[in-house]
């Protein structure tokens, strides 16, 4: 393989300042529970924010990206752009309400909220369910991507990629907890953006250029949406509004999610939680897209074939970047990993202690006991993985399968901060019909043909139902559990009209309306950002100006919304 030593000094001397990180914040993490998984609750936004972006950009993501751009199309990206919707409802409703819980993980919102013995055991469930089964699956495909790179630029088999690339994650998340996570985080995306603009940057000028380019690609993959050309009801326009009218509101990340739940209740106070996360959204969607997706474009006219479309992006970094470059691109692809990775290792653990080793099997025990344990599952949990990325060969199945396996359960959790009546039997019997629809979807034959979009709305249309109708056949929460979580959280809307009565006089803050209008208003801003910069970098002038000046008008709106917050309004 043509890398030098050059290249992997490079690399090393990334590893060794990333385990020196860990050593110094050892200490620090080694206090309490809340030092080692939320860093004592004193992140600023722009830390918090950072670290979001820096965990959703994993090695896969480029690659993904790049399945996505060879087989379909920028249009393609809105598998994932549509979780802009879900984004910005985190921003303008969850962001604060996750702040005034107090709350180490978004599992431990189910004893606050709910009552009785069926709250007890949805919490332990779900705190093995997301550490040990969807977590394992994300950090499978994680691995996975850096499997592929490591594959096709230094040519390790896939256990030597597999054991090498978790090694030095696994040390100094172990050691440092959620301090570690954080700060290298902010290292570690600054280290990626510039590795992932640097070959969009050379693999365009060895391309022949932008022009060279647009011109060269076939039309329909610098499309932003999709054609209708072949009518309303072809496939994939049909996949298109799957995405936009379905996945976003449907997924178990819905009114947040651990990863970002647990930034947001990191930082100082509610407002800087709603600062963070939108940050976050803007980052994420509006500005690190276009590097993948220029190298993407730019792959097609130098690398026309592949029987690998994935496996693209690491060739180019192997055949195109001078020595020196390639290993701060190598060392871009690590940190990327490691920021993904440790965040899931520092949160799996999380979920393991903070709601089922803690409340059910250990009570009472001394903070360095339960750093300890957190320890030991994290090591356990890496080897557990590790055997599953053996099995996983698609980047963009494991994706797709994640969005269509939790479908189920989006909507009740995003009710249940609106609505009393939802109790814990509706998330329980959500998540079964959930699992239940998703395996038999997948494994029966012709079901498991069908086109993604019908898989999706049959999961989500069995799962509502079952939710449904079992919150109306249980017994409600109990009263009092109902009015503490109502003066702690003010969630607005007009499902809590039973229980304000009871609650008396509360503070009732901004109105349910006035929400609904930012995050509309929010989500064409990043939208507008998102597309328009595309536009701009190919060449479409006249539309990215149009884009730009409606990013403008709606960014001056947000702008003013957040400036009139105050610093903590409950």
């Amino acid at each position: 393989m043509n890398i030098s030593n050059l290249d992997l000094t490079v690399i090393g001397i990334f590893m060794l300042i990333s385990l020196a990180v860990g050593l110094y914040f050892s200490k620090r993490a080694s206090r309490d529970t809340g030092e080692f998984f939320l860093s004592g609750r004193n992140l600023p936004w722009w830390l918090a924010g950072t670290s979001m972006v820096a965990t959703t950009f994993s090695s896969d993501t480029p690659l993904y990206i790049t399945g996505l751009i060879r087989t379909e199309g920028i249009y393609e990206n809105w598998q994932w752009w549509t979780f802009i919707f879900s984004g910005m409802l985190s921003v303008f409703f969850f962001a604060k309400l996750w702040r005034r819980l107090g709350v180490v993980t978004d599992v431990e919102l189910i004893e606050m909220r709910y009552s009785g013995r069926s709250a007890s055991i949805l919490r332990g469930f779900k705190a093995v369910y997301f550490s040990l089964i969807i977590h394992t699956i994300i950090k499978a495909q994680v691995i996975l991507a850096m499997a592929k790179i490591l594959d096709v630029t230094l040519g390790w088999g896939k256990w030597e990629s597999i054991a090498i690339s978790t090694i030095i994650t696994l040390a100094y998340s172990t050691m440092s907890g959620y301090w570690g996570v954080v700060s290298t985080d902010f290292m570690q995306f600054i280290l990626a953006m510039v590795g992932s603009v640097t070959l969009a940057v050379i693999a365009v000028g060895k391309a022949g250029g932008m022009g060279t380019i647009v011109t060269q690609v076939p039309q329909d993959t610098l499309n932003f949406f999709p054609s209708l050309d072949e009518g309303f009801f072809s496939m994939v326009f049909m996949t298109f509004l799957g995405y936009v009218g379905l996945s976003w509101w449907s997924k178990y990340s819905s009114d947040g999610g651990g990863v970002i739940v647990q930034r947001m209740a990191s930082c100082r106070n509610e407002k800087e939680s709603l600062i963070a996360t939108f940050y976050f959204n803007v980052a994420n969607y509006g500005l690190r897209t276009w590097p993948w997706i220029i190298a993407a474009l730019a792959s097609l006219v130098l690398y026309p074939v592949a029987q690998d479309h994935e496996s693209v992006y690491p060739r180019m970094v192997v055949e195109l970047l001078p020595t020196g470059i390639k290993g701060l691109m190598l060392a871009s692809f690590f940190a990327a990993f490691m920021s993904t990775l440790s965040t899931y290792l520092n949160l799996s653990s999380a979920y393991f202690v903070n709601d089922f080793y803690r409340p059910f099997v250990k009570r009472g025990a001394s903070e360095k006991h339960y750093i300890s344990v957190s320890r030991w599952v994290t090591i356990i949990f890496s080897i557990v993985t590790a055997i599953a990325t053996y099995y996983v060969t698609s980047i963009v199945g494991v994706f797709k399968f994640l969005i269509a396996f939790g479908s189920g359960t989006g909507l009740v959790y995003i009710v249940r901060w609106f609505w009393w009546r939802v109790n814990a039997w509706s998330e329980i019997s959500a998540m079964i019909a959930s699992t239940a629809s998703s395996i038999i979807v997948y494994s029966h034959p012709e079901l498991s043909a069908s086109p993604f979009y019908v898989k999706l709305f049959t999961i989500i249309s069995v799962s509502t139902v079952v939710w449904v109708l079992v919150t109306f056949l249980t017994r409600p929460v109990e009263e009092k559990k109902l009015v503490d979580f109502f003066k702690k959280t003010v969630p607005g809307g007009y499902g809590w009209e039973p229980i304000r009565k009871v609650a008396g006089e509360v503070e009732r803050g901004e109105t349910f309306a006035s929400q609904v209008v930012k995050w509309i208003i929010g989500s064409l801003f990043v939208i507008a950002v998102t597309i328009g910069t595309g536009k701009a970098l190919l060449g479409s002038t006249v539309s990215a100006w149009i884009w730009f000046i409606v990013a403008a008008i709606s960014g001056i709106y947000i702008y003013r919304a957040i400036r009139e917050r105050s610093a903590d309004t409950v």
